[in-house]
């Protein structure tokens, strides 16, 4: 059911459950700050002293039992894309949780991420592969899906920059599938990642008292990749594949532009490090509150240029070019920034 045919009541129950979503992730965040779980500080980390982690247990909790009551709400009898949806998230959460305790092996978390991604994308296509041109299409999706997990996995680096443009690109996803009519399965869902990161975010910004930890950067990123998947199939949506990417088109170019010039210097791409361009502006001197302040300004510029496209005030090039003019201009700041900074080198 669609925002525009629900009766009053569902709308107050509905409003109320996310006012109650964001009180209990707040609550939970609080909780996991007292399990005393500690991120220690390394060669490779922002913060000086050791910081409690695990907030996206929080983040993940809200989200797991936000969406069917959002659904049940709203009447809404759960499609396969709902369920794979959930299952994954759940998924993938326990196994990162498992990983913040214990880390393990790069290329078992790899693992991981690339079995939930197949989950959503064979329940977002609705039916199994049986052609070359649906097997194209489930690999191309989860591509997308592990990409998304690792590119807010590996810039949640910086107390609260992660989690706020995650927040900003749910935000406005939930707005531009209430302006196409689309269903509580797609605005629904963003809107409670939306108030489970809402509670978290105040544990984490300005000063991180608690750090999502994989299991939420994680999480977040695949919620995020299959929101991005349900505008691509909403017909009222103009180019609604690439939305999602121009909304983390700030994030997106850092982590690919990173990896690009780590492989071309023969750098292990799993390898952790600090050479990502949010982490150089640190190290150059830049205050970590600019530095995401930044990047949720970028989330919200291209947001904008998303809502533009999507409702046909502008092009595909205008859309494009206004996020790639700003990554530039970013980019030359941070390189200005290194090269003037004594003992810095990328």
């Amino acid at each position: 059911m669609t925002l525009v045919h629900a009766d009053h009541g569902a709308a107050m129950l509905f409003v109320l459950l996310l006012g109650a979503g964001a009180t209990v992730a707040a609550l939970l965040s609080r909780r996991v700050i007292g399990l005393r779980i500690l991120d220690y500080p390394t060669g490779r980390s922002a913060h000086a002293r050791p910081v409690p982690k695990g907030g996206g247990l929080a983040i993940l909790a809200v989200f797991m039992t936000g969406v069917p009551l959002a659904q049940m709400l709203w009447h809404h009898a759960p499609t396969l894309a709902d369920k794979t949806l959930l299952a994954a998230t759940a998924w993938l959460g326990l196994f990162s949780w498992r990983d913040d305790m214990h880390p393990m092996p790069a290329l078992w978390k790899l693992r991981a991420q690339v079995l939930a991604a197949l989950l959503v994308a064979w329940g977002s296509l609705g039916v199994l592969p049986h052609d070359g041109a649906a097997w194209t299409a489930l690999a191309g999706r989860s591509l997308w899906l592990v990409v998304l997990c690792n590119a807010i996995n590996f810039m949640d680096g910086l107390d609260g920059l992660a989690a706020g443009c995650t927040l900003l690109a749910c935000m406005a996803t939930a707005l531009l599938c209430l302006h196409a009519g689309a269903g509580v399965d797609t605005w629904g869902t963003a809107l409670v990642m939306a108030v489970a990161i809402a509670g978290f975010l105040p544990f984490n910004f300005p000063r991180a008292r608690l750090f999502m930890g994989d299991v939420g950067s994680q999480c977040c990123g695949l919620v995020l990749g299959a929101l991005g998947l349900h505008m691509a199939d909403l017909p009222p949506l103009a180019h609604g594949r690439v939305l999602m990417p121009l909304m983390l088109s700030g994030l997106l170019a850092d982590v690919g532009v990173t990896l690009l010039r780590r492989a071309m210097l023969r750098r292990p791409l799993l390898q952790a490090h600090r050479e990502h361009f949010y982490q150089m502006a640190h190290r150059g001197g830049m205050e970590p509150t600019a530095i995401t302040m930044l990047a949720w300004a970028a989330t919200l510029c291209g947001a904008v240029a998303a809502g533009a496209l999507a409702g046909g005030v502008i092009g595909l090039p205008a859309a494009t070019g206004g996020p790639l003019a700003l990554q530039l201009v970013w980019a030359a700041v941070v390189i200005w920034r290194v090269r003037h900074a004594p003992g810095v080198r990328w």
